[in-house]
């Protein structure tokens, strides 16, 4: 029962929510969008920017965020495969509102404003789609408001790096690499802390054996994630 919940919980997350894949809905999207291929750390669309569609994520990663005045940054969310994005402002008719950036090579249908209409009011496996990450975003952002607002920035970058972690390989033993590099101004933009304050934080959690760095790239103690896994299962009871 607690590793159910602990599931559950873990696809709140910003940052580590995957979205089911769909054969039969890709093999349609395929028939009515134009393919288009981004390399890595491309910023393919900017606030103001009219969408004209909707994109749907075949390969890779794509980071969306805010940038103020100041030039502070602040990540939304990270979508992989399987995700749509763009479906806000196609529904509203309005620029989109966001900075959208590959994290790695990624692959990107784009459906027009035409063929969405048109799917959208004929194709159920569409609807039902486009319904669902809806959906699944506003989860997303109502948690993301819990998270800054009841836990402290050490809690959030535990909580980032035990929802990153690639549970399914096994180093040295004891060990737990992350699904994805994230720098240390990265995690700032992610978990919402000063650069100073995460680089302070990562240190503390080096010491407490909580984490390591290997090569410049941060690895998770596997009982420190046991006992992370355990808590989080006994709050959601």
């Amino acid at each position: 029962m607690g590793k159910r919940i602990y599931e559950d919980g873990r696809e709140r997350s910003v940052f580590a929510a995957p979205n089911p894949r769909h054969k039969e809905l890709e093999e349609l999207l395929r028939d009515y969008s134009t393919v288009v291929t981004y390399p890595a750390k491309k910023v393919f669309l900017e606030p103001g920017d009219v969408l004209n569609g909707i994109y749907y994520i075949a390969e890779g990663r794509t980071w969306h965020y805010i940038i103020d005045k100041d030039g502070t940054e602040k990540k939304i969310y990270m979508l992989s495969a399987g995700w749509f994005y763009g479906e806000t402002p196609a529904f509203l008719q309005e620029p989109t509102g966001l900075y959208s950036r590959t994290d790695v090579k990624t692959t990107l249908y784009k459906i027009s404003w035409s063929n969405f209409q048109l799917l959208y009011d004929t194709n159920k496996i569409f609807r039902d789609a486009i319904f669902l990450c809806v959906t699944r975003k506003l989860l997303i952002m109502r948690h993301e408001i819990e998270n800054l607002t009841f836990n402290s920035c050490k809690d959030r970058l535990v909580k980032l790096f035990c929802c990153t972690a690639n549970t399914e390989k096994v180093i040295e033993g004891e060990w737990y690499a992350l699904k994805a590099h994230y720098t240390q101004y990265e995690l700032s933009t992610i978990v919402g802390g000063a650069r100073v304050t995460i680089s302070k934080l990562i240190n503390e959690l080096c010491n407490e054996g909580f984490i390591r760095l290997l090569n410049h790239k941060i690895q998770v103690n596997i009982k420190a994630y046991n006992k992370f896994v355990l808590s989080e299962s006994k709050e959601h009871i």
